[in-house]
Parts: C-alpha cells; sequence; structure tokens
C-alpha cells in the first residue's frame, strides 16, 4: 500500500519510531540483551505495519465496491446535508432528475420539487431533522426535471444520525409514483 493511501501522520509517527530503534540498535552502548529487545520490538512493529497496512487496503476496497453499488443501484439515490444540499447522488437519481452530476451536487434538493409542494417538502425535511434519527418517513410530491414537465414521485427518507447526538444529514429514495 502506498502511503496516499494510509493516514500520512501513522505513516510518519511508525517510519520516526522505526529509525529511532535502528540508530539506537547501531549505537555500540548498548548491550546484548537490550539489542535483541529492540530487534525483536523492531519485528513487531515491521509485522503489525504490514498486518495495519493490509487491513487499509480491504478497507479501501470495501469501499470501492460500497461506492460502486450506491453509483449503479437500479433505484435513484441521493444523501443531503443537513442544510438540504445534495452531498451525493447517484446514476439513477441523475438519470430521474435529467441533470448532470455537476448541476446537481452542491444544490438543495427543494429545487426540484413542484412548486405547490415546495412548503410541505420543506417542513417536512426540517422537522426530520429536529427528529433526529428515526424511522424512514415517505410521501408523495411533484419532482421537477431539467427541462421536462413535473412527475409525481414517492420520497422516503430517513435521518443519518451523527456519533453522539443529532442528525448529519438525510438518506433519500426517489422514484417515479405508479
Amino acid at each position: 500500500m502506498t502511503p496516499g493511501h494510509s493516514p500520512e501522520w501513522l505513516l510518519t509517527t511508525v517510519s520516526a519510531v522505526r529509525e529511532l530503534m535502528i540508530r539506537r540498535l547501531e549505537a555500540d552502548s548498548l548491550d546484548v540483551e537490550s539489542k535483541r529487545e529492540i530487534e525483536m520490538a523492531l519485528e513487531e512493529l515491521d509485522v503489525m505495519w504490514e498486518e495495519l497496512q493490509g487491513q487499509a487496503a480491504l478497507l479501501l476496497r470495501e469501499n470501492e465496491r460500497y461506492a460502486e453499488f450506491f453509483q449503479y443501484a437500479p433505484d435513484a439515490y441521493l444523501i443531503t446535508d443537513a442544510g438540504g444540499g445534495i452531498r451525493e447522488v447517484n446514476q439513477a437519481a441523475l438519470e430521474l432528475l435529467q441533470s448532470p452530476r455537476d448541476t446537481v451536487i452542491g444544490h438543495a434538493l427543494s429545487e426540484y420539487i413542484g412548486d405547490d409542494d415546495r412548503i410541505a417538502f420543506l417542513t417536512r425535511t426540517v422537522n426530520l431533522m429536529l427528529a433526529g434519527p428515526a424511522k424512514p418517513v415517505a410521501w408523495r410530491a411533484q419532482l421537477k426535471q431539467r427541462g421536462g414537465e413535473p412527475m409525481a414521485a414517492e420520497f422516503s427518507v430517513r435521518a443519518i444520525p451523527l456519533k453522539k447526538s443529532g442528525v448529519g444529514g438525510l438518506c433519500w429514495l426517489i422514484r417515479p409514483a405508479p
């Protein structure tokens, strides 16, 4: 694994400790027992570093699998931040919105809601953010597609909890209404 795939500070720290241990080994002031202990500690450090790199590579592969699953899921998924701005969007959502990624990311999801439904949409969204993590909520609203007529859509949403308390964002599933 390359240093770019591991926390830079950890690589720096491990390298510094390793260098210090090697310098101590090269010093003539150590007795045989101390040298042996440092050599064993150095070997343990190398083994632990290799194991850590293997775990980091595994996590990277798992993250790539998740990202691929999200991107190519057959349903439209979006992740919005606490302010309602779209942080992540998958291919099915882009197709549903009929918009390219660069015009969707960073914009408010409410911009894609029909004018008649926007106030109710924002009210539900704010209430969900204030209520915190709970069961998924679902409702219907008009979805505005770029350059197209509004269409009836079903919105399912669940809050993404923060580790301590509160909500960090919302996870959306959007489907055309039957």
